[in-house]
């Protein structure tokens, strides 16, 4: 009987090494475009080393963390502010009919308008840094915060927030906004969003 020979055979120990060389390759490769696209991503780079991209890239996170806490704070300060302001307007205009009858008692519901437009809109926007916060009083008919999101849709902003709340057929609406290039002044910021709310 011939004897076996012992030994591996051609070919497979080569083939291994060289597909675990490959997959490093691949790791490496993918890795080197993530940090490529977070790179592009990141404002402010001290070093090009990896390291120091990543020490970048969670302060940057940090950095805007705690810029949406300071809006969102900001932002639910002026929304108690409003609703007490809405609920001692509505308190002062409301007016009843000289009837004796409680039932047949009405009460006028206060009109907000800007100026300029007689679409019963009140709008107010107030710009910080790169962002701006609008805040939008109208009825609640005719679908208000679609209006403002087509509007805003139009003009390309990026909205950050948004909410909304109803109070006695009155809608109140709260939008943090980036800045466009195009749009940098509080008046001029408004005249756009007027004009475009106009025409929905």
């Amino acid at each position: 009987r011939t004897p076996k020979k012992r030994g591996r055979k051609p070919g497979l120990g080569r083939e291994t090494p060289l597909n675990h060389v490959e997959a490093e390759r691949q790791r490496r490769e993918k890795l080197n475009h993530r940090f490529y696209a977070l790179r592009a991503v990141v404002p402010n780079v001290s070093r090009m080393d990896k390291a120091s991209l990543l020490s970048d890239a969670v302060s940057y996170i940090n950095d805007l963390k705690a810029k949406i806490d300071e809006l969102e704070s900001q932002l639910q300060r002026e929304c108690k502010k409003v609703k007490v302001e809405m609920v001692d307007t509505m308190d002062n205009q409301s007016t009843t009919t000289t009837t004796t009858s409680e039932e047949e008692q009405q009460v006028t519901r206060p009109s907000y308008s800007s100026p300029g437009t007689g679409s019963g809109i009140e709008l107010e926007v107030k710009i910080m840094v790169n962002d701006a916060m609008i805040r939008v009083h109208s009825e609640n008919v005719n679908y208000p915060a679609a209006r403002l999101m087509g509007a805003l849709r139009d003009l390309e902003f990026q909205v950050h927030h948004a909410s909304m709340s109803s109070v006695n057929d009155l809608m109140l609406q709260d939008i943090v906004v980036r800045l466009p290039d195009g749009l940098r002044t509080e008046e001029g910021l408004k005249s756009a969003l007027l004009r475009r709310l106009d025409l929905q």
